[in-house]
Order: structure tokens, then C-alpha cells, then sequence
């Protein structure tokens, strides 16, 4: 490796916790859209401008999903919607698209999102204090997918860590395996008796579902169920931990959301754009060499799409280091861009606009209990480590 072409040559994108990811990303910007960076060991491309990421995030010829997705994600996750392109991509989106329709996430998962808070929240109410990313913000939406799939509830704590480790794949891949094997062989019963007898539940739905005759093969199952886990449950409690730690810390509107629809959604929405909990989106380049934003990019090389410096360009976004929760921010690349945008993105937002009512009426005064102690980590999934928080009886 040559390091003499790397900004930050001390720092690896992937393994560094990057507590100050931000300052990094404001203080690359002024070297050109693109940087070269260390990820992994090895050089990557780091896009930072607004219209570079939307670009590539969008172009799935020159910046394939699936290349990076073959080789970091499929061999646990399996060939998910990640790994295809074209004909494939849009058949097999089709099928989940017909899932995954409005009529069905009300009626599986409307119904769900109140009375699971509830029922978490009713963990700690009486304490007066919590430790709020693993206490809720790590549970509520991993149970919101384990219901509206219909997964046994005494199996909860089984299947949550056996989404935690599918992830990890690119750092510990023996227990990645092992835990793709393990939840695997757990879900062929399940499907298999889906299939026999659907119940009113998405899992049933994703069985039985036809467009034109086709339906989804059991690994295709498979396969979807294992990706909901990481792309929505880990990605909304880091958003959700997020959300606490930066209006807390910033603000004083905790107590403001449990009777203000619209100060709750804009301050989701401020919460998306000023922490996104996929911060650096991974991909490959084309096999191909390509000149792209007048740089050369050799084939195959890896990217890091800088979404978090995206949200906060400030040619497109007015003073974008300020958490600003009147701010009509639009074109947020958070949920991606393009042909992968994002299929949770509508679920993601009920679930962090009820967890942030329920929160404000359940738990009123919440305030941080160390504030010093607070530190947000990470790149590719980011988002604090801990919260303790203190709050009144309701």
C-alpha cells in the first residue's frame, strides 16, 4: 500500500471506532469530492460531496451493490436483494415489494409498535433510570421484525443474537457462519409450515406471495429474513440511540414530542440527516477502470460512499453542523438512493416517531446521567455505545 496517496493514513475506516468521524469528514472535504482512504487495510475510495454520493449510490453499473455484497454480506446473509442487479434485482423486488405492501405493514406491524414500547418501557419505568441503547433502543425494533414475522416469542433472545453475530461477518466470520448455519436450520421448520398453513403474518406473506405465477424460493426466504434483521432492526436502534443522544445532549425538547406530531417528525427527520446510522456505505467499483468526478478509479476498487458527509454538505445544506429540528431538509441520502433505496425507510420512521412518544409520556424529564459519558462510534453502523439516562415518574 502506498500511503503517501492516503488522507488519514493512521486511520482504518473499517476497524477505528471514529468517535470523531465527523471532523474527519469536514476536514477531508476540502481536498476534492473524493479521497483515498484506508478501509480494511487496504485503499479505498471515501465520496463526500452530496452529488457524488447521490451519483454513485444511484449508477449500479459503475458502482455495482452486489460486488461488495458477494464477498462481505452473501456468505451469511445469503443472495439477498443486496447481491442482484437488473431482471433479478427488480423480479425478486417485486415479490417482497407485493409483502411488504401498505394493507399488510398495517395490519402486522400498526398494530405492534405502541404496545411493544409499552411493554419494554414497562422493564424500567419504576428504576426512574435506564440505560436506553440496550434497555429499548436495541430491543424495540429487533421485536417489531420478530413479531410482524411471526417468530415464537420465547425465542427472542435466540434470534437477537443470531442477527447480532450475521452481521459481524467481516470481523469474527467463524461466528458469523455459525450463526448463519444455526438460524438457518431454525427457520426451514418455520417456513416449511408457513407454507402448509400461512398465518396472518409477514413470514406467511413472504411464502405465499405470487407475481405472475412465480413465488419466492425457500432460500429466498431465508435470505430476506436474515437481511431484515441487520438492515432494520440494527440500523433503526442506532438511529433511535442517536436520536436521545443528540437531542438530549443539544436540546431541551425531550419532554415537547409526546403531544407535537410535527416536532416529532422533524426532529426524526434532523436526526437522519445529522446522524445517520449507516454513515459509510460500502461498495465496489466496476471491473472496469472509470474517470469519475475527475477521478481515476481503478476496477474493482472499494468505496466508501460518505453519507454522513453528504447529509451535512453545506452546499446543500445551510450551517450542516447544527442540529436544527425546524429545518426543511430534503434530498437525505440516508436511505440510500437509487435502485436500492431503502424498503423500511416508512417502517423506520413509525417506529422512531412512536418510540419517541411513548418515551416522552412514559419517561417525562429524561435527561442524560453522564453527559461526559456519551460518545458516538462507528462508520459503517453508527451510533452511541451507551446512554444512561434519568428520568421522573410519569
Amino acid at each position: 500500500m502506498n500511503t503517501d496517496e492516503l488522507l488519514f493514513p493512521e486511520i482504518d475506516f473499517a476497524m477505528n471506532e471514529l468517535a470523531n468521524l465527523h471532523a474527519l469528514l469536514k476536514k477531508a472535504r476540502p481536498h476534492g469530492p473524493i479521497v483515498q482512504v484506508r478501509y480494511h487495510s487496504e485503499p479505498a475510495f471515501l465520496v463526500l460531496s452530496h452529488e457524488a454520493v447521490a451519483d454513485g449510490l444511484s449508477d449500479d453499473e459503475v458502482f455495482p451493490t452486489a460486488a461488495f455484497h458477494e464477498k462481505w454480506s452473501r456468505p451469511t446473509l445469503g443472495r439477498t436483494l443486496l447481491c442482484m442487479t437488473g431482471v433479478e434485482h427488480r423480479r425478486t423486488r417485486g415479490l417482497v415489494n407485493t409483502a411488504f405492501r401498505p394493507a399488510v405493514m398495517r395490519r402486522s406491524v400498526e398494530t405492534l409498535l405502541e404496545p411493544v414500547a409499552h411493554q419494554l418501557i414497562d422493564d424500567f419505568a419504576g428504576e426512574r433510570s435506564v440505560e436506553l441503547v440496550e434497555g429499548f433502543a436495541h430491543r424495540y425494533p429487533a421485536t417489531i421484525i420478530m413479531r410482524m414475522l411471526g417468530l415464537p416469542l420465547h425465542d427472542e433472545s435466540q434470534i437477537l443474537r443470531w442477527a447480532l453475530d450475521l452481521i459481524h461477518y467481516p470481523w469474527e466470520p467463524e461466528e458469523a457462519l455459525r450463526a448463519s448455519r444455526e438460524f438457518t436450520a431454525y427457520l426451514a421448520k418455520i417456513v416449511r409450515a408457513r407454507r402448509e398453513d400461512p398465518e396472518d403474518d409477514l413470514l406467511s406473506e413472504l411464502c405465499t406471495v405470487e407475481v405472475e405465477g412465480e413465488r419466492l424460493s425457500d432460500e429466498e426466504v431465508f435470505s430476506l429474513v436474515r437481511l431484515l434483521f441487520p438492515a432494520g432492526a440494527d440500523t433503526t436502534f442506532k438511529a433511535l440511540g442517536s436520536l436521545y443522544c443528540t437531542m438530549l445532549s443539544l436540546t431541551d425538547l425531550a419532554d415537547e414530542l409526546a403531544d407535537d406530531p410535527a416536532l416529532r417528525a422533524s426532529v426524526v427527520e434532523e436526526t437522519l440527516r445529522f446522524e445517520p446510522p449507516i454513515s459509510l456505505q460500502p461498495r465496489m467499483s466496476r471491473a472496469e477502470r472509470v474517470t469519475w468526478f475527475g477521478t481515476d478509479i481503478p476496477g474493482d476498487s472499494p468505496m466508501l460512499f460518505a453519507i454522513a458527509a453528504a447529509n451535512r454538505d453545506p452546499e446543500v445544506f445551510s450551517d450542516p453542523d447544527r442540529f436544527d429540528p425546524t429545518r426543511k431538509a430534503r434530498h437525505l441520502l440516508t436511505f440510500g438512493w437509487g435502485p436500492h433505496f431503502c424498503l423500511g425507510s416508512h417502517l423506520a420512521r413509525r417506529e422512531m416517531d412512536v418510540a419517541t412518544r411513548t418515551l416522552s409520556e412514559r419517561c417525562p424529564n429524561m435527561r442524560l446521567a453522564d453527559r461526559d459519558g456519551v460518545e458516538v462510534v462507528g462508520g459503517v453502523l453508527r451510533g452511541p455505545r451507551k446512554l444512561q439516562v434519568e428520568f421522573d415518574p410519569a
